[in-house]
């Protein structure tokens, strides 16, 4: 499959997912979930799930298993909306990009600004 087109599957899964833990999900915490990447396989095998939440008293790692273990559930539903041949196995990580960000603000912030 060319780049382009697992470009575009990656993006299907990622707006079908988002979807799926907003409607039919039935585990209040994953409403606080945000999709931000997905990343498949060469062989469409395998999907690595990146995810955001919003609020700092969530325990992600109690979540992270959380969607780890409602994948079987996850998968089975997108592989009747996808209609592909192949269903990705789903692995869900927490995305630090925006602990990163929000990290990168703070001390920023906290560097003396030059008087003009």
């Amino acid at each position: 499959m060319t780049s382009r087109k697992v470009e575009h599957l990656n993006e299907r899964i990622r707006q079908k997912l988002s979807m799926i833990l907003y409607r039919e999900a039935n585990d209040p915490r994953f409403l606080g979930v945000t999709i931000t990447e997905v990343n498949l396989a060469k062989d469409l095998s395998f999907a690595r799930v990146l995810y955001s939440t919003y609020g700092k008293d969530i325990d992600r790692e109690e979540l992270t298993d959380s969607l780890n273990r409602a994948a079987g559930f996850f998968s089975h539903i997108l592989g009747r909306s996808l209609k592909t041949r192949v269903t990705p196995k789903l692995r869900f990580d927490y995305d630090l990009g925006f602990d990163h960000a929000e990290r990168m603000d703070e001390v920023l912030d906290q560097l003396p600004t030059p008087e003009e």
